[in-house]
């Protein structure tokens, strides 16, 4: 049987002029591709290019969807202006993402995000982001580690009844950690099912089963901490029955 095919958005840039002219490349992280291929999954690479202009034709192919990390999700998109510790923002991959975001959801498609995924998730919900974490009414510890995707940084608490703890197997874990802003304000239909000790929000869940999303990059801990392997694995499953179901 084919593998459940799932697509990963893509992110641009610009090459450093050289011999040529520089030039706009997309691209994704090795780490999904292998993550995904490992556990069972067909990776393909979405271009943030093909989605602007023609969603449906390359989002029709895909059994699931993988929302990966990125720069900052635009503030216009949560009804904000940019503060001053927003970072990077690119409005076009933003814009990109929305359409298949709007695809997925529309058509049901089992979806993971990952890192900017769990934030973009949560926008496009109607929920809200903090900027940066200094700006939360509460002090935060540091989740922005040097080096390493591999190192695990911290603990994350997770909630028992959530599909969360059945997919890695228990109610703590540890993670890498490798941004500076969260979720808000909860997206519609969302439920907070995992956090850092320190109370930012690091994973979201859905009733219907059709969304997954972490704070922190499980692409980097497949060999460090293997659990991390199920929440591919669950995707490539949940892709699988979805294809099934339409066969």
């Amino acid at each position: 049987m084919m593998r459940p095919v799932i697509g990963i958005l893509g992110n641009t840039l610009m090459t450093t002029p050289g011999l040529f002219k520089s030039a706009e490349k997309e691209y994704v992280n090795a780490d999904y591709i292998q993550a995904v291929l490992q556990n069972g999954g067909a990776p393909v690479l979405i271009p943030s290019f093909a989605l602007r202009k023609d969603p449906e034709s390359v989002m029709r192919v895909l059994d699931g969807l993988l929302i990966p990390g990125g720069e900052d999700v635009h503030p216009f998109l949560y009804h904000e202006e940019p503060l001053e510790k927003c970072g990077e923002v690119r409005p076009e991959v933003d814009m990109a993402w929305k359409a298949a975001f709007d695809y997925a959801f529309a058509h049901k498609l089992p979806m993971l995000g990952i890192c900017k995924g769990i934030q973009f998730i949560n926008v496009m919900l109607g929920g809200s982001l903090y900027q940066d974490l200094s700006y939360r009414e509460v002090p935060s510890n540091k989740h922005l580690q040097s080096l390493e995707r591999s190192y695990l940084f911290h603990h994350v608490t997770i909630e028992a009844d959530s599909r969360l703890a059945k997919i890695l197997g228990g109610t703590e874990v540890e993670t890498n950690s490798m941004h500076h802003q969260s979720v808000r304000a909860l997206g519609k239909g969302l439920r907070v099912v995992a956090q850092a000790r320190d109370g930012v929000i690091e994973a979201l869940e859905d009733a219907d089963g059709l969304i997954e999303a972490v704070q922190w990059h499980p692409e980097g801990l497949i060999e460090s901490n293997p659990v991390m392997n199920q929440l591919f694995r669950d995707l490539v499953n949940r892709a699988e029955k979805r294809k099934t179901a339409v066969v």
